[in-house]
């Protein structure tokens, strides 16, 4: 059923988890109850935008009103607190609709922030697209940036006490240049394809969070995270995993990509490594590291696949 035919009410959640969740009319809620609960009022708890992404009120109340009137258009400017109680455009913009129960904003929210879910659906998926366009190629050219970087680095090992002895000049430095150059024009690849990896990223986090799955962090922060340094080896794939519900089967797929990321990140250092133990060693660890590049590349255009068509499917509320 689609959103545009589907009533005001509780449903089964359409992300699969055993709760219900409110549908508005237009959109899902962020919030859910258990099948069949009684219908409560919203929480007096004043809403923190700092915590927006963290947690929300146990369950949004029963009616909707969506005008557009000037007691809402005084709300979301901070106005009185004389304005009736319902739904009026969040402040915040988190998303489309927050509830003000006559004294305070709550933390129910309804609806994707500033535009209509078909629309962040289709930016979505147009991101989808470019990032797995990205990756076909990223993958191979990590593996040619690994294979050049073994042999500029093996260069380097050979001649290393040349290098380092007093009086060399830059110019006996540079030895191998065709490694080099190969090397840094499939960095630049590299980095094209994680780029638009990461817009994807940040789109796929906002229609997430404004769609009701519950992340541990702001999809800005999520999606920063992958390239802070030390943090970088868990926030993203927790930020990952949450952009799918608990027990969708694609958190197994995101578990494969991150392992063969992981591996991947350990041999390009292996490889540095092993240039100045022989070259059985550097052979065998940029092998392997040229394996795990492609099959993450592979696993992660598959894990974009996953999260754009399951979000494509929670937005039409099947």
């Amino acid at each position: 059923m689609s959103g545009d035919v589907r009533a005001p009410g509780w449903y089964p959640d359409p992300w699969g988890t055993p709760e219900e969740r409110y549908f508005d009319g237009v959109a899902w809620a962020r919030t859910t109850r258990r099948p069949g609960g009684l219908d409560t009022p919203p929480s007096t708890e004043p809403i923190d935008p700092a915590r927006t992404y963290s947690s929300a009120p146990a369950a949004p109340p029963a009616a909707v009103d969506t005008g557009a009137t000037a007691a809402s258009a005084a709300l979301a400017g901070g106005g009185s607190t004389d304005s009736p109680a319902g739904w009026h455009p969040d402040p915040w913009e988190v998303s489309s609709l927050r509830y003000w129960d006559g004294h305070q904003w709550t933390g129910h929210v309804s609806g994707m922030r500033g535009i209509s879910p078909a629309i962040q659906i289709a930016e979505e998926r147009t991101a989808a697209r470019w990032a797995k366009a990205g990756l076909a190629w990223g993958g191979p050219a990590l593996g040619v940036f690994t294979i050049a970087a073994a042999f500029q680095w093996r260069w380097i090992a050979e001649h290393w006490d040349e290098i380092t002895a007093a009086g060399n000049t830059v110019e006996s430095r540079n030895g191998n240049n065709g490694a080099a150059i190969v090397g840094q024009m499939a960095l630049l690849v590299v980095l094209a394809a994680v780029i638009l990896f990461m817009i994807w990223f940040y789109r796929a986090a906002q229609l997430a969070a404004s769609s009701g799955l519950t992340a541990r962090r702001s999809p800005g922060l999520a999606t920063a995270s992958f390239v802070i340094p030390i943090v970088n080896f868990w926030w993203p794939y927790q930020s990952t995993r949450d952009l799918l519900p608990e027990n969708h089967p694609g958190q197994q797929l995101v578990k494969r990509w991150w392992a063969l990321y992981i591996g991947c990140t350990i041999g390009v250092f292996a490889v540095f490594g092993t240039a100045f133990t022989g070259a059985a060693a550097l052979a065998i660890a940029t092998g392997v590291t040229v394996v795990l590049a492609l099959l993450a590349a592979v696993t992660a255009r598959n894990v974009v696949s996953e999260i754009a068509d399951a979000h494509n499917e929670f937005a039409a509320g099947v």
